[in-house]
């Protein structure tokens, strides 16, 4: 189960210095929620409802943009876990119990089952289809929610009775238990196969004892950190009133090895932790103080701290990574709005912005920023775009700016003479009004990075005919666009595995990136499959078992480039050869929803298949490079490709697309 993340610095409540990208908090409201202490948080995916539970068991769903109550669930014992599922639609809160509850948010009406007694702690598949929880007899159990019933048991645990931490990785095919003492067992929870065992530790000192206060892993990430304190005798011994010496760290594993990535020593113990936004920022409490620190793992330093009134107790980041709620042991919940490269250091006096990225529309390619420092820092030199400028008397500066067509982002960077350097980046969209060749002139921005995968010649199928030159076109055709191209053709699962990977640890902070697939693919029980050429697959348990599912690269390229263009392009809905049995919409793939910021465009209609194509290339890919060679923006090249297909098809495929883009983007 490979989780590695790159994080970092999350954001501060004051102003700060960056080093990479920034990010920091600025507050929100402060909620009364109850009077006793606030034991865990939860938010929807897309950041508009905050759910919190109180230790005795009442959990409260608010409104995070007004503050209404939405509803109060009481339970007759504590939370163990509870989540928004269904984008949003439906609450589910098991509690100590074993009572599981599922709340309607649109009717508000509430349903309710019965599971095994005792539950201990429980987590949720980066699918949302499966509960898993342990219970009072050290057995896991793995609930399918949508059929309703248990669809594996893990029996008796033994070296596990203080189980505090259940997770799975971002693919949700692997699925981990920590408890306190730091043993770690992983499992795939499909077919319930032991996969790994190991020791989480520190043993920096000879006798010492590690003892696990907090681990949290995203589902986006291929790392899991966990917040540990080790107990130790001091060299002279225990003398008088000398008492054991303890160190507090924060360590990160890679769960494809089991290796140790990377460690962080610590002031305070880590009593809690929170991922994100993005795969470089993390936030931590700890019991014994009423700070959030913010941690750079890469560089090992906490960059900045936010105070609450009371003792924190717990930690949520939203899924979009727009809001950071932190509870605290009196009743109350923080809520903090996350701003990413906007720094109160720097301010933009023109062009006049908003955050709303893409709303800023230009005609003219040269832009005039002008902008204020503000803050008392002595300031060693200031650039824009990577070109110095001069600061004036009052702490303004100026600098005209080349922009593209399409998105281009500005960012101006501020250098103290201390070193420290601090951050702001804002979007333009520039539509010039050029015209014939001087248009073509104009020229290209940004990173770019896409992955590119052909599968053809399966073990167990048919071999596809034009998928790996549709590849290998697509990867020519996206290195002329400026694109550095990860491509693999003929791919095991472990190729394609490692190659997603990889392409995440590419696609930090880039303008744009594309993920390609050509090749077989399956959708079993709403999710969307991508088949490798050694996959055997004889029943809907193999393609769970031996598939890649999209939503893993989705949560990849969401998780890393957050701020970017992400489009997913997927010929893959050609005849199914493989017996997968039960199936929810038999031919094609199923219909997934963009998160912001992303395209997904496919072959064909949901449910629907594609022509492999009698040519070179494949209908549909053949038609969309011969669109991306011609300047125009990215909703025309699909809606021009969509068209061109359909009528070479005489309407047997129909090409459709899920966007929810920022901006206005080109390609060329």
């Amino acid at each position: 189960m490979k989780l590695r993340y790159s994080l970092v610095c999350l954001l501060c409540f004051y102003s700060f210095v960056t080093y990479s990208q920034n990010s920091y908090l600025t507050p929100l409201r402060k909620i009364k929620v109850s009077e006793k202490e606030i034991q865990s948080i939860s938010f929807s995916s897309d950041g508009e409802w905050v759910a919190a539970a109180d230790e005795k068991g009442i959990v409260t769903l608010r409104s995070v943009a007004s503050d209404a109550i939405l509803a109060k669930i009481a339970n007759t014992s504590p939370a163990v876990f509870h989540d928004f599922i269904d984008q949003g639609k439906t609450f589910l809160l098991l509690d100590q119990s074993g009572r599981l509850t599922k709340f309607n948010t649109e009717s508000k009406e509430s349903s309710f089952s019965d599971l095994s007694k005792g539950i201990k702690v429980a987590s949720l598949d980066p699918g949302q289809n499966y509960l898993s929880f342990l219970n009072r007899e050290n057995t896991i159990e793995i609930i399918d929610l949508k059929a309703g019933m248990t669809s594996g048991r893990i029996q008796k645990l033994n070296g596990m009775e203080s189980t505090m931490y259940l997770g799975f990785d971002r693919f949700g095919q692997q699925f981990a238990a920590i408890n306190k003492t730091g043993d770690a067992i992983t499992w795939n929870p499909l077919n319930q196969q032991l996969l790994r065992q190991l020791k989480l530790q520190s043993g920096e000192f000879s006798g010492s004892k590690s003892v696990i206060h907090s681990a949290s892993a995203n589902s986006s990430g291929d790392l899991f950190l966990i917040g540990l304190q080790e107990v130790f005798i001091p060299k002279g011994g225990m003398q008088g009133r000398a008492q054991p010496e303890r160190r507090n760290m924060i360590i990160a594993y890679d769960w494809n090895s089991g290796q140790e990535v990377k460690r962080v020593p610590l002031r305070y113990r880590a009593d809690g932790i929170a991922l994100g936004p993005g795969p470089m920022n993390m936030a931590y409490y700890s019991s014994d103080t009423r700070t959030i620190d913010l941690l750079n793992l890469d560089k090992a330093i906490v960059s900045s701290s936010v105070a609450v009134d009371e003792r924190p107790s717990s930690i949520s980041i939203s899924d979009d990574s727009r809001f950071l709620a932190v509870g605290t042991v009196s009743g109350n919940v923080y809520l903090y709005e996350i701003v990413i490269n906007n720094p109160s250091e720097v301010k933009i006096v023109r062009p006049a912005i908003n955050r709303n990225i893409g709303d800023q529309v230009v005609n003219d390619t040269n832009l005039k920023v002008e902008g204020v420092i503000d803050g008392t820092d002595k300031i060693a030199k200031v650039v824009v775009n990577g070109e110095p400028v001069t600061m004036d008397m009052s702490r303004g500066f100026s600098s005209d700016v080349k922009l593209a067509k399409g998105k281009n982002r500005i960012r101006i960077s501020v250098q103290n003479t201390q070193g420290m350097v601090t951050e702001k980046d804002f979007y333009v969209t520039c539509e010039p009004t050029v015209k014939g060749k001087e248009d073509k002139q104009l020229p290209s921005h940004g990173k770019r990075v896409a992955l590119v995968i052909g599968n053809s010649t399966y073990a167990s199928a048919a071999k596809l005919n034009n998928t790996v030159n549709d590849a290998n076109s697509m990867a020519e055709t996206l290195q002329g666009l400026g694109f550095e191209v990860i491509k693999l053709t003929n791919a095991s699962y472990e190729q394609m595995k490692n190659a997603i990977y990889s392409f995440g640890d590419k696609i930090q902070e880039v303008d744009v990136c594309l993920f390609y697939y050509a090749g077989h693919g399956l959708e079993v029980d709403g999710t969307n499959y991508l088949v490798p050429i050694d996959a055997d697959i004889n029943s809907a348990l193999d393609v769970k078992l031996k598939a890649i599912p999209m939503t893993g690269v989705l949560r990849t390229m969401e998780f890393a480039n957050d701020e970017g263009l992400n489009m997913i392009v997927l010929d893959a809905c050609r005849n199914n050869p493989f017996p997968t049995g039960k199936r929810s919409s038999g031919s094609g793939l199923a219909r997934v929803q963009a998160p912001s910021g992303t395209l997904i465009a496919y072959a064909t209609d949901p449910g629907s298949v594609a022509s492999d194509g009698d040519k070179s290339n494949g209908l549909y890919t053949g038609e969309l490079i011969r669109q991306m060679k011609i300047s125009q923006r990215i909703e025309d090249i699909f809606m021009n490709t969509r068209n061109a297909v359909e009528h070479l098809s005489d309407g047997r495929q129909r090409p459709w697309e899920e966007a929810r883009l920022k901006g206005v983007f080109y390609l060329k």
